[in-house]
């Protein structure tokens, strides 16, 4: 089959990282000691280079506002947008777990091949209206998640996780193939839109099995922003994943699953107004739930990783306030949100590698005093947690008054004001984070372990804290620019959303 070059534009940029995943494991089939460091080295510059070319390919396809497609898979500026968000967190956790990996005596080149699997099948699930590709796409970015969860096989907790993650994981997917199946099925056609349209026509919009079709749908991508009841696995699945893929999966599943919600119900399931109108309400109930157990669980932890986790609860109850809303302003302030939650979460558990802590070593007991050993990360830790606490003018801040603001507009006062509480209580877990970076001394028992270990040595997750604060303060200054220039730009020419 010949294929033009709309149809290669669209597929050139899974291909790239696809291309980068299957040569990783034919590097490490080297066992040669000698060898072994320039080895690693090839492995970790070909996924830098794979995520790389897919990341400069993506931004030359939106300078010039081309939007090819190939049948299916639309490359258009929505997907777009996906692909650079995915391809930028995929950088960052290449570059932490370089420094991550080697700290923990642990590096196999399977983890890169899986991570950019993962990151191709994020791109594809967003990129499409079909069912059988949609599926095909989740499949494959949550296989290789499951693996890299207990990838650090020397640790029991690993497997634990892993297995969590797995098991739960399985029972979200099968209830989405199910959503899926009823809807295709009744609506004859596997693209949602025109199984839609069809089912509006036939006057079976608010048929009963159209409505557990869509709620079963609805299902699969709250597991996926882990919202409560679905978020069990979270916190455990975290806990026991190397430091940058928790990251990567804290913001890249967050933020993929989001994307494709807003490309599936209010976009190809827009002719089923009556579905759309009974979920809004029972996302609006969820969201108050997982905002609330999300805050109050994070309180309580010991366990910066776990902290973290609750923390990333709550923020998804933040992002479904967006559909709450249901405006356009709202979702494009869910993307602008997810910009800068990007940037604030992969500098969060980067900071964990460049202060050296690795495996149980994750409490607030151990980051005591390090803030002072270590200014430049102490000053991007407070960047950090201000902004995931909302306080301005930090990019946190906007993202969250982006949506309250719809809400408020949209007549939901009494959702918006239950936000501002969350932000409130959540002040107190994220500058607790603070108060043992630079007010708590560590303990006699540390500083002698201290003394006793190597300096530790991690210039790349560093950097890459850096960069993420750079990210969370441009974000608080030039909020206009990226809503009005970057997010709605994917909103006008990705779903024609706004007009």
């Amino acid at each position: 089959m010949n294929l033009t070059p709309s149809q290669w534009a669209a597929l050139l940029p899974l291909l790239i990282p696809t291309l980068g995943a299957c040569l990783i494991p034919l590097m490490s089939l080297d066992k040669d000691q000698a060898s072994a460091k320039w080895i690693r080295g090839a492995m970790y510059g070909t996924a830098l280079l794979a995520v790389g070319a897919s990341f400069w390919y993506l931004t030359g396809l939106w300078n010039t506002g081309a939007q090819p497609s190939f049948f299916q898979l639309r490359m258009d500026r929505l997907a777009q947008f996906t692909g650079i968000f995915v391809l930028v967190a995929a950088a960052l956790t290449i570059l932490q777990s370089w420094d991550h990996f080697h700290q923990e005596g642990w590096v196999k080149g399977e983890t890169l091949s899986l991570l950019l699997f993962s990151v191709v099948g994020m791109m594809l699930f967003a990129s499409t209206t079909h069912f059988a590709v949609l599926f095909l796409g989740l499949e494959l970015f949550s296989i290789p998640l499951y693996a890299l969860v207990g990838t650090v096989r020397a640790r029991a907790e690993s497997a634990e996780g892993g297995m969590k993650y797995f098991l739960t994981g399985a029972v979200a997917s099968s209830c989405f193939l199910m959503g899926g199946v009823l809807i295709c099925g009744l609506g004859g056609n596997f693209d949602l839109a025109a199984a839609a349209l069809t089912l509006k026509v036939q006057g079976l919009a608010l048929d009963p099995l159209v409505l557990v079709g869509a709620a079963l749908l609805l299902l699969g991508f709250l597991f996926k922003v882990s919202a409560v009841p679905f978020h069990q696995w979270t916190p455990d699945a975290y806990e026991a994943s190397p430091h940058p893929i928790a990251g990567f999966m804290s913001v890249a599943t967050k933020g993929v699953a989001f994307i494709a919600l807003l490309r599936i119900f209010p976009g190809s399931l827009a002719p089923l107004s009556g579905v759309g109108v009974k979920l809004q309400s029972v996302v609006a109930v969820l969201a108050v739930a997982t905002l609330v157990l999300g805050n109050l669980t994070a309180l309580v932890q010991t366990n910066v990783k776990r902290m973290l986790a609750y923390s990333s609860i709550s923020h998804a109850g933040y992002l479904m306030l967006a559909f709450v809303a249901g405006t356009p302003a709202a979702f494009s302030g869910m993307l602008y949100y997810l910009v800068i939650y990007l940037a604030m979460n992969m500098g969060a558990f980067g900071l964990l590698t460049a202060f050296g802590l690795v495996g149980e070593h994750t409490t607030f007991d151990d980051l005591r005093g390090l803030g002072w050993k270590r200014p430049a990360m102490g000053v991007a830790a407070a960047i950090f947690m201000l902004s995931l606490a909302g306080i301005p003018p930090l990019g946190g801040f906007f993202g969250k008054y982006m949506i309250f603001r719809e809400l408020v507009s949209t007549g939901h006062v009494g959702m918006a004001i239950l936000g501002v509480l969350a932000s409130l209580v959540s002040a107190y877990y994220y500058l607790r984070f603070l108060v043992a970076l630079f007010l708590q001394a560590p303990s006699a028992e540390a500083e002698r372990l201290a003394s006793d270990r190597p300096a530790v040595h991690a210039p790349y997750a560093g950097a890459t804290v850096l960069v993420a604060a750079g990210i969370v303060l441009a974000g608080g200054f030039l909020q206009t620019f990226l809503a009005d220039g970057f997010t709605r730009r994917a909103l006008v020419d990705g779903l024609g959303l706004i007009r």
